[in-house]
């Protein structure tokens, strides 16, 4: 059992290494969830478990891989079950937007980039292994462990994304990349 001391050091500790890994965490929630709230909530929902397992973290391996690696279950393991329910479809919701075609400001701004469009019809595999290589500089070990896969399917999901990023971008685009 834990002194006092010992565990105001640990969640010290903890807290350091969170708000270090927080901004990857909203990173690649977003890009699991495409969509801010749930992004949101699923940082909180990774914060939480790993606060609450922390005592499982073995000193000096990868803070930001261990949380990351939650945070991707906790996605994957909501996805399934949501997989399981029948679709809802809030009716009030929808009714105004038939018949629209004009983005409001705010859906522009964030759906304005045709890369950030293309990267969000990706699938979710494809998305988190752009996201953990390109944006958090993740290596293909490291992804691939946080992604429970070998190395040559990490490496292989990079290249048929990028491809399809190629495929889905116009000519435009593709002159600046």
């Amino acid at each position: 059992m834990l002194s006092a001391a010992q565990k105001n050091t640990s969640t010290r500790d903890f807290e350091e290494n969170l708000l270090k890994a927080m901004d990857s965490m909203y990173n690649l929630a977003y890009r699991l969830t495409l969509n801010h709230a749930n992004a949101s909530d699923l940082v909180q929902e990774a914060s939480l478990r790993a606060f609450r397992f922390y005592h499982k973290f073995e000193e000096g391996t990868n803070f930001k891989g261990w949380i990351l690696t939650i945070l991707r279950n906790l996605f994957i393991n909501d996805y399934r079950k949501k997989a399981k329910e029948p679709v809802k479809i809030d009716f009030d919701e929808y009714q105004g937007m038939i018949g629209t075609t004009e983005l409001s400001g705010a859906q522009e701004e964030i759906f304005g980039e045709s890369l950030q469009v293309a990267i969000d019809k990706l699938p979710e595999e494809l998305r988190t292994v752009l996201t953990l290589y390109y944006v958090e500089g993740f290596a293909y070990k490291e992804i691939a462990k946080i992604m429970k896969t070998p190395i040559g399917t990490v490496m292989s999901r990079l290249h048929t994304a990028k491809n399809a990023l190629k495929k889905m971008l116009d000519p435009k685009v593709q002159a600046e990349i």
